[in-house]
């Protein structure tokens, strides 16, 4: 996470921007899985600078997002010049900020590696399946609202802690098929963020085709992600690929 970070302050790099990102996600998700073996929630607490900084950092990758969105559907708008202004703009006062962020990260470092316990077998099985059937309760069929995007949070933490949890589980946890509907899960967030955005804050006469090509693009994620996510338990606990 620090030589990503370190690296976009220099480069400006939106790959090592989203390879911070990613690792903030699943340095999370291990702390999520830890608190939820112990008493009280520590280890999230602890992390809270950190999703600080990862939180600015969002703000930078949204905007860079929205111009790749707005692009694939249509020509070089006012809401894409928008977007390339607040993306400057954050990644200015971003980098401004950089020393700061490395205080925040090694004394997050320290105080963790204090608290990080270990997780029992039987506890790593029970979550996952615990967590496997709230996600299939909402996600069969899916209900296009927040309610979704919190599902992709919860499939993302089981899906990054799976490379350290998997051999302990004793249940079958089809990786490869989670993966895909994260992805299409995020595939629809980020275009109806994007309509939503571009509704309310660009000039809508000369974004018109761009609203019209996102909504029309939303249409077919809402159609991929109802067919994928049909027989969600049975897909999901198969330990063949699809």
């Amino acid at each position: 996470m620090k030589r990503h970070l370190r690296s976009f302050v220099k480069n400006d790099d939106q790959e090592d921007l989203h390879r911070f990102r990613t690792g903030v996600k699943k340095l999370r998700a291990l702390l999520i899985l830890g608190d939820s073996a112990a008493e009280d929630v520590t280890l999230e607490k602890r992390f809270k600078p950190v999703r600080k900084i990862f939180k600015h950092a969002g703000e930078i990758r949204n905007a860079y997002i929205n111009q790749e969105l707005g692009r694939a559907v249509g020509e070089n708008t006012d809401f894409i010049r928008e977007q390339q202004q607040i993306m400057k703009t954050t990644t200015w006062a971003f980098n401004a900020d950089k020393d700061q962020h490395s205080a925040w990260l090694r004394k997050t470092r320290r105080k963790l590696l204090k608290q990080i316990r270990p997780i029992s077998k039987h506890h790593l099985s029970l979550y996952y399946r615990q967590q496997l059937e709230i996600i299939a309760t909402t996600i069969n069929p899916p209900r296009f609202n927040e309610e979704l995007h919190t599902c992709r949070k919860q499939l993302k933490v089981l899906l990054y802690n799976y490379p350290l949890a998997g051999p302990e589980l004793d249940l079958p946890f089809n990786e490869s098929y989670l993966d895909q509907v994260q992805a299409a899960i995020g595939d629809w967030h980020d275009n109806e963020l994007a309509i939503a955005l571009i509704s309310t804050t660009a000039d809508l006469r000369n974004s018109k085709e761009t609203l019209k090509g996102l909504k029309k693009q939303a249409a077919v994620l809402k159609k991929q992600l109802t067919r994928l996510t049909r027989n969600f338990r049975a897909q999901a606990s198969s330990s063949a690929a699809i």
